[in-house]
This record gives structure tokens, sequence and C-alpha cells, in this order.
């Protein structure tokens, strides 16, 4: 358990979060934190992941794994249907 400081910062109030906390946590600078008070003042900080992390990872691997014609048995009721112009 590490203490903290409360310190003003424009209209908001900030914490420097100890480096051995940052290290347990697996925190970096730059990296976007949710944080919720429950209702006895309880404070948890949440990261935030990137949606896209993995991403291109797992795409990629999908790709490896598919042949060129694997798309050519989708259907769908739009391409059936005969298109007015």
């Amino acid at each position: 358990m590490s203490k903290v400081i409360l310190t003003k910062w424009g209209n908001s109030i900030g914490i420097r979060i100890p480096a051995v906390i940052i290290k347990e946590a697996h925190l970096h600078p730059g990296e976007e934190l949710e944080i919720r008070a429950d209702e006895k003042g309880v404070l948890t900080l949440i990261p935030i992941k990137n949606r896209q992390e993995g991403w291109l990872e797992q795409f990629n691997a999908v790709v490896d794994n598919s042949s060129d014609e694997a798309h050519l048995n989708l259907n769908n009721d739009f391409d059936m249907d005969e298109w007015t112009w």
C-alpha cells in the first residue's frame, strides 16, 4: 500500500501514482484510465484497452488460414435481388 497526496491541478485534483504501483499495474505514460468511485468513496482505476489492440494480428491469421475462394460462399439477399437504377 502506498500513500499519495492530492494536489490541486486547475479545477481538478491530481495524484502522483508511485513508481512501485505503476510497475505492479503495468501502467505506461499516456495510457488512459477509467476512474470510478463507489458509495463508500473507494476509487478504482481501470486501464482502458485499445479496442483495436491485436486486430491486425488476428486479421492476418484469418487471411493466412483462408483460401482465396473463401469469400465466394458468402451469400446475402442484397446480392440476389435485381438492382433498380
